[in-house]
């Protein structure tokens, strides 16, 4: 297949949050453009029509280190020791083996090589989209294969998304035949059953080298990220013997490295070998490699989940091949759960799928094995247990929640395994798996009567490795849902690599209206549970609330019309997208918001991979002004309430918010997590005044956020109206006004937020007062934050601005300045409107870099401008220096790096205002919101791309 059409395909399986919208995320347009031809008709010859224009480049020029060796193809080779990023537009050939780093030598200290150089530390970025292509050997034999090789000390960062995956494959057109090149190997510093000292010198297969632990064990080595991510067409030969290369071996990688969404097809040889470490990874599918799809070995005892093994007709290997090998311990036994296997082989091959050998134990939950209907070979057994590794049945070896289906004639299930597994296999049912074409298993049996218990299982096998905070507590048998009407794997792996998905049909929910095919309109208000199914797009017919609890209330709950108070939850499934539609006669009266009133609850819980989205009608997630917002209110506190029965009017027409039984600061409205909302701000009165993108009227403190962002909203990002609600994993971009704003007494804890702002706006990164009353103050928590300013030309130059008595207290900032920001830029903060008594007791920086003027001078803490006094909120641990943000916006000036994680008591301490919330906040060591180890780039994969 010719590689620019199965581009195409892959750009057109969107990503489940973002079908339908651009900028990002939706259906890939191509348009190719005629010559015109302006010549006349009625008999009167046409001239000839112009040469077709020559194709411009795209100008994205190569990185510095590569060779351009024709238009728009940089060369690597050799080995690199400083940072390189393999930026979109591009198409990048390996000549040789391509090596990052110089840890695939011999080390003999931390930061010491053997030969006296010191350890080299460079981070290969590969951006999305991007296409990386292995050249002919150029003398035909192993010596001049191309391979890419990680090595202990580098980092691979390749986030691609699931409309652009990152594509490793040979030169030739099409991603299929294997033994073209070479592939991809990653070393780390990570465990290995070989290594009992402080420093190993491991030797590689593959010809890469050394890899193994120089500072003891480090089992959250951090080699990197891979993520949507397609290695194709490897397996190229290592050496004279005629031994071929892993799609992808990780030797001695830690668990501090990120693997999810990860494809390797079409390999000679093994798919993916894990050498020792603990690296975890999420959806992982090895389809037609021609040996063992996954193999593991020298103690490897990671966790893996949602994997799907499709096995080639021409292959000789089995779907796991596993041992322990190196030494007999520490054992190799990884904890796999979400398996699905779709045996093949040659002909005449391997009766059995899978193979334990060497001492090798594992763990494998929710298992569906099945055979190929169309497979040449003759299958009859699940698993081959050999070499020892009977022995550990039942301790180190189990197989819980299986679907059995091992051999190839109907009616035939096969046996499970070559010893008696007894207790060691729970829960097995031996009946036909019936994949359907998402390639979950429509069995009955592959639906559980509950979800894993992970620590339960850890508990029942004291040799369990199971990894409860990374394990999906699933209660599913196979690598797909059965009740899943998309697949995981659909759309960013090489098409029809796995199969072809058919469409399911989903109805759309009551008190809903079906306005096209899987299309699903909300109007009015709704006092009953509703669950936002995946799989369809629901649109807003102007203000859609859920419970009446907007109306005014008594202490009993009941309205001033005598209705009771309704507590419906609205409930929206990972990968929904809801889209407000235009005001119907163009005013803020028929705009759409989605307005979550007191009462009511919303459970909006996206994943990583398939966030929940809001956003206008229209294509793309660009534009403000083109629906309203999301509004929620809650029982919380609010400054102006001074009785137990309170009935606050909200901004923007959103009725009353308030407590009815006295203080609530811990009031439940839901869980937003992994939900982006863009594209707001329409008008919400005749004023002229906007609506903000997330707007919290009184929220509570047992409500969840984590991981929202608001893009490109007309007015504020998130606005505070009183309320304790705490939030982890903020991100606010492009915002027309104030990015985060506060009133009202707002006490919440805020940390790991990102606020860049845009050129076009007129407003602050935080903007706060108290307002509505006195007191309380506003006086919340903030930490871990990363400001990138930006403004209008000719607009205020301070970044951010505390008013009408807002305190706050600030821990681990980085502020800096766009570098091509139209605006000048001369302070951090302005402090007026009386908060400027605040300061030092419930007004506090800490730990501040600060960057704030456009001329590299740092600029003022406070604005000239500022009450007087305010500028002694400046204190030592204020460092004025570049932030060197990195491409995942972490900072790399060697001041981000505190000398002690924050010790958050200690700081209640120090500041009787303080409102610190030990338990919600983490003790982190470094400033800015990004840790600069590189080891949790939390935003990359489900914010908007391009927005960050």
């Amino acid at each position: 297949m010719n590689k620019q059409l199965v581009m195409a395909l892959l750009a057109s399986g969107a990503l489940v949050g973002l079908s339908g919208c651009s900028g990002g995320g939706g259906d890939t347009t191509i348009i190719i453009e005629a010559p015109t031809n302006d010549g006349g008709s009625g008999g009167t010859p046409a001239p000839a029509p112009a040469p077709e224009p020559e194709p411009e480049p795209n100008d994205v020029p190569c990185p510095e280190g590569t060779t351009e060796t024709s238009t728009d193809i940089c060369e690597l080779t050799g080995t690199y020791e400083t940072d390189l990023t393999l930026v979109a537009g591009n198409t990048y050939t390996l000549d040789g083996r391509v090596q990052f780093g110089n840890g695939a030598a011999r080390m003999s200290s931390a930061t010491t090589l053997e030969n006296g150089d010191a350890l080299t530390t460079p981070t290969l970025t590969i951006e999305p989209g991007v296409e990386v292509k292995g050249l002919s050997a150029s003398d035909g034999t192993f010596q001049t294969a191309a391979v890419l090789q990680i090595n202990r000390g580098a980092n691979i960062m390749a986030v691609g998304t699931a409309d652009d995956p990152i594509i490793f494959s040979s030169e030739d057109e099409g991603y299929e035949g294997p033994f073209e090149w070479g592939g991809l190997i990653v070393s780390g510093f990570g465990p290995h059953n070989t290594c009992d000292d402080e420093i190993c010198n491991i030797t590689a297969e593959g010809g890469a080298g050394i890899f193994g632990q120089v500072s003891g064990s480090t089992p959250d080595d951090n080699s990197g990220m891979l993520k949507y991510v397609v290695i194709a067409e490897g397996g190229y030969l290592i050496n004279a013997d005629g031994d071929e290369i892993n799609g992808l071996s990780l030797n001695g990688v830690g668990n501090g490295t990120e693997i999810e969404f990860l494809q390797v097809h079409d390999n000679a040889d093994d798919g993916i070998e894990f050498y020792g470490g603990n690296v975890n990874a999420k959806h992982v599918v090895v389809t037609g490699a021609r040996d063992d799809s996954i193999d593991w070995d020298e103690g490897y005892q990671g966790n893996l989940q949602y994997v799907v093994v499709k096995q080639s007709p021409e292959g000789s290997g089995e779907a796991f091949e596993m041992d322990t090998q190196g030494a007999d311990e520490p054992l190799s036994k990884p904890t796999v759960s979400n398996v699905t296997i779709i045996a093949n082989k040659q002909a005449n091959d391997d009766s059995f799928i899978m193979q334990f050998k060497k001492l090798s134990g594992g763990f494998f939950h929710n298992v569906v094995a099945t055979v190929d209907a169309d497979s040449p070979n003759t299958f009859d057994t699940c698993a081959r247990i050999t070499g020892g590794s009977e022995a550990n049945v039942g301790t180190s070896l189990v197989f819980n929640n299986w679907i059995q289906d091992c051999a190839n004639a109907p009616g035939d299930q096969g046996v499970l395994a070559t010893v008696d597994m007894g207790g060691a296999a729970l829960n097995v049912t031996v009946t036909f798996a019936n994949l359907n074409s998402l390639a979950a298993a429509t069995a009955e049996a592959a639906k559980l009567s509950e979800a894993m218990d992970w620590a339960a299982i850890n508990a029942s096998f004291s040799e369990s490795v199971a990894d409860a905070d990374y394990l999906d507590a699933t209660d599913y048998i196979g690598a797909v849902d059965p009740d899943a009407t998309t697949a995981w794997w659909d759309g960013w792996t090489i098409a029809g690599s796995v199969g072809t998905p058919e469409a399911v049909a989903i109805e759309c929910p009551a008190g809903t209206t079906e306005t096209a095919d899987n299309v699903c309109e909300l109007q009015g208000i709704y006092n009953d549970d509703m669950t936002l199914v995946a799989g369809n797009t629901y649109t807003l017919n102007g203000r859609v609330q859920f419970g009446n609890g907007a109306e005014t209330l008594d202490a009993q709950g009941f309205t001033q019309g005598g209705a009771e108070l309704t507590t419906p939850t609205l409930t929206i499934e990972a990968g929904v997208e809801v889209k407000g539609l235009e005001a119907s006669d163009g005013t803020f009266q028929t705009a759409a918001v989605l307005q979550i009133n007191r009462g009511a609850n919303i459970e909006a819980v996206g994943t990583p991979t398939a966030p929940i989205i809001f956003s206008s009608e229209d294509e793309g997630l660009d534009g403000p002004f083109e629906w309203g917002g999301l509004i929620i209110s809650g029982f919380g506190r609010h400054n102006t309430c001074t009785d137990d029965l309170c009935n606050i009017t909200a901004e923007g027409g959103a009725g009353r918010f308030g407590q009815i039984n006295g203080e609530t600061r811990n009031d439940d409205s839901g869980t937003l997590k992994y939900v982006v909302i863009a594209e707001g701000g329409y008008l919400i009165n005749a004023d002229g005044d906007e609506i903000n993108g997330l707007s919290l009227n009184g929220v509570g403190s047992g409500t969840e956020m984590s991981y929202i962002q608001v893009h490109d909203n007309a007015d504020d990002g998130i606005e505070f109206y009183g309320g304790d609600v705490n939030v982890k994993y903020a991100v606010v971009t492009g915002a027309r006004d104030d990015s985060v704003d506060w009133d009202e007494a707002y006490r919440g804890n805020m940390q790991y937020v990102i606020v860049k702002q845009s050129a076009e706006g007129s407003g602050e990164a935080f903007e706060m007062d108290t307002q509505g009353a006195d007191e309380p103050l506003s006086k919340p928590t903030v930490s871990n934050v990363t400001i990138i300013a930006n403004k209008q030309a000719n607009d205020d130059s301070f970044i951010m601005q505390f008013k009408k008595k807002s305190g706050g207290f600030f821990h681990n900032v980085v502020a800096t300045v766009a570098a091509d920001t139209p605006n000048t830029f001369e302070s951090c903060a302005r402090i007026t409107g009386g908060a400027g008594a605040n300061v030092n007791t419930a007004l506090v920086f800490n730990n501040w870099i600060q960057d704030c003027a456009n001329d590299g001078s740092g600029g003022l803490l406070v604005s000239a401008d500022s009450e007087a006094g305010a500028d002694a909120v400046g204190n030592a641990t204020m460092v004025v220096v570049a932030p060197a943000l990195d491409a995942i916006l972490a900072s790399q000036a060697a001041e981000a790096v505190l000398a002690a994680p924050l010790n958050w008591t200690e700081i209640n301490a120090a500041y009787p205002e303080s409102t610190a919330n030990t338990s919600f906040l983490d003790a982190t060591d470094f400033i800015g919101a990004v840790n600069p180890d590189g080891s949790n780039p939390w935003w990359a994969g489900w914010t908007v791309p391009g927005s960050l």
